[in-house]
Order: structure tokens, then sequence, then C-alpha cells
């Protein structure tokens, strides 16, 4: 007969070799079927703690096996049970998974709580779906649940992420009329609202007063600095970029991304320069984008070999050139008089991508200021045929 203190015993060991897989980010849904076998029937909590293991090792799908598992192990999912497997889905971006799991919650009649709704709110606001996550929010208040600081911030978000910037705001301030302290995570997303709605006035309004309340961090600075990239305010933006160490913020791959396009944009080809350089000093790995808007700033500074010299560099660095990579380096070349280069790197283009009508018309461009008018009728009639395929 087994004692309470073995009992005790068993689950502690059960729970404590479940934690070690997790921790390896190994399966732990075996483990939970082989249980019986090994004399211990985990519970409610058991399995709850198993599914929220699930969420920090990023195993998402071993949540839902495990939140079945209990199922036909005869232990009735709860309240608990589902919100850690929405939560689960929500860490790894799998908005309808945890749709899913919410409406078999309610099947089920198991009456969700503000963790669920929460989890579920911040679940589509990462899948991108700002509409769904506001239905859900709503939701919870009809249903007379008080939201909290994490479902407020999860509905700022997602406005965020939806460009509704007045939306943002509104639920700011509705914080306040709660009796809920704003975090950072409320400023910052209020920001990036702003940001993407291109109202860099209001962007940076809102990191001022961010400034004044907490210590802005580097999502703060890198929404501030694209927020003025989006609207060419180049000096602006490298003000931002450059206050961020004075203030011991370091800058991410995102800060340098914006900063680089704010030069970019502003034809600074020499600070966009200064700032590719920079990431390498600092250990960051550039990306498609980043060679792209440096290429691109090049060439808007009549740089047309040191941007191909970027260009022909991405490889080296493990990056494949995008098409916007190829028409940043085609126009370079035109706009250095360099023809057989730019067509050349079009060569290329049309052999890895679909060329658009910006790489026809760099190319044409190129073909017109070397004077090689056979080229530029066939890239024209070219151009025609890719056009109507286009239309069709």
């Amino acid at each position: 007969m087994w004692t309470t203190e073995n009992v005790r015993e068993r689950r502690n060991a059960f729970l404590e070799t479940v934690r070690t897989l997790a921790q390896k980010e190994c399966s732990i849904v075996q483990t939970f079927a082989d249980a019986p076998e090994l004399g211990f029937c985990p519970g409610e909590r058991d399995f709850t703690v198993g599914i929220a293991l699930c969420s920090r090792a990023t195993f998402w799908s071993d949540a839902c096996l495990l939140l079945d598992q209990m199922s036909t192990s005869m232990v009735r999912p709860n309240i608990f049970s589902y919100s850690a497997a929405i939560s689960a889905c929500e860490a790894n971006a799998r908005w309808e998974q945890a749709l899913t799991l919410f409406e078999a919650m309610l099947t089920a009649r198991i009456a969700p709580n503000v963790i669920s709704y929460s989890a579920t709110i911040s679940a589509c606001e990462k899948g991108d779906q700002w509409q769904l996550a506001l239905t859900f929010f709503d939701a919870m208040q009809t249903g007379r649940h008080s939201a909290d600081v994490i479902s407020y911030n999860a509905a700022i978000s997602a406005c965020a992420k939806g460009a509704q910037w007045i939306m943002a705001v509104a639920f700011f301030h509705a914080m306040s009329n709660s009796n809920i302290d704003q975090t950072i995570i409320s400023y910052n997303a209020c920001i990036s609202a702003c940001e993407k709605g291109g109202q860099w006035h209001h962007a940076i309004a809102w990191f001022d007063r961010l400034s004044k309340v907490s210590h802005c961090d580097v999502i703060s600075y890198s929404a501030a600095i694209s927020a003025c990239e989006k609207c060419g305010h180049w000096h602006h933006a490298l003000f931002l970029f450059e206050a961020m160490p004075k203030v011991r913020v370091f800058p991410n791959l995102l800060s340098y991304s914006a900063a680089i396009s704010a030069c970019e944009k502003g034809s600074q080809s020499q600070h966009a320069m200064i700032l590719f350089e920079a990431m390498s000093t600092a250990q960051l790995r550039t990306d498609v984008i980043i060679y792209s808007a440096a290429i691109s700033a090049c060439e808007k500074g009549g740089q047309w070999q040191q941007a191909l010299t970027l260009f022909l560099d991405m490889p080296q660095a493990n990056i494949n050139p995008n098409v916007v990579s190829y028409n940043a380096a085609i126009s370079a070349c035109q706009k250095g008089g360099k023809w057989k280069h730019a067509l050349t790197l079009f060569a290329m283009l049309k052999a890895r991508h679909n060329a658009d009508m910006i790489s026809y018309n760099a190319a044409i461009s190129a073909c017109e200021t070397g004077n090689q008018w056979h080229e530029v009728i066939h890239l024209l009639m070219e151009s025609v045929t890719v056009v109507l395929k286009l239309l069709q």
C-alpha cells in the first residue's frame, strides 16, 4: 500500500524529471504517458505544470497534446490547464491554435478568466490579427472580467500592429481610468503605433513622456528612430541613435536598420556607411534589409563603387541579395555610367528572381546613359511582356 509520503516522493521525482527534460528542450509528452506504469498517475496540477513548461521550451504542440492526454487519462482539464495551453500557443505565435483552444474551452463549459483572455488577445496580436485581438478584449469586458495590465498592453500592441495609433492612445488612457499603472511596454506600444501610423511627432512626444517617468530601453529608441525614418527626418533619427550609448542603451539590429534606412532616405551615404561599419564593431550580424538600405544610400550619394562592393560582399556574409538589393545596385551603376555592370547585375537578377518594373527602368536608364539603343528597345519590349503577364 502506498503511503501519502510515497506518493509525494514519486510526484516530486516525476515533476523533477519533467522540468529537467523541459530545460533540455526535450519532449515531455511520453513521460506523462509512461507515468502510470511507473506507479504515478498525474493529476490536474501535474498536467498544468507540464503544459506551462511547454511554453517555456517552445513546444506549443506538446502543450496541446498534453491537454488531449488529460482526457484519455481520465483527468478533466480545467481553466488553469486551458489557460496554460493557450499561453503556450501565444508564446510561439500560434494564434489559430490559441483560438481553437479557447473555443474548445467554451464548448467544455469552462468559463474563461482574465489569464485565458489575455493570452488569447496576445496570441492574436503576435499573429497580426489586431481586429480579433480587440474583439476578445471587448468580449472580456462584456463578460464582466476586469482587464489587467497584461490584457491592456496586448490590446495596445495589437493596435500598433494594425497602425491604429488613435485607438492605441485611447487604450493607454483607459488604463488610467481603470486605475492600472502603465508600464514601459504600454509606452513602447504607443510609440510603435504612432510610428506605424506615420505620426512621427506623436511618436517622439510619447518617447519624451516615457523618458520623464522611466528609463527608455532599446525598444523605445528603435521605435522612435523608425518613426523618424519613415517620415524622412534623418537628423532626428541620428540624434536619437547617438544618444543611446550616453544613457547605456546599446543599439540592436532594429536600431541600426532604422538609422541606416533614415540616412538612405536622406541621401546621407557617409552616415549610412559609418553606421554600417559600426555594426561589425558591435558584433551585430547584418541582414538583407540593412545591406539593401546601405547600397541604396550609396546609390543616392553617387557612390557606385561602394554600392557594388557592398553588393558583392553579401554572399560572403551568407546573405542572398533580394530584388531590392539588385535594383539599388543596378541603379547605382546606372548613375555611375557603368551600363555593362548594370546589365550584368540585371541578368543575375533575372536568373534568381522575378525582375520588377523598377529593375527594368533602372536597366533601361543604364543603357540610355551608355547610348545602347538596341538594348533599350529589347528591354522595353521585354518589360511590356512582363506587364502583360501580370495583368492576366
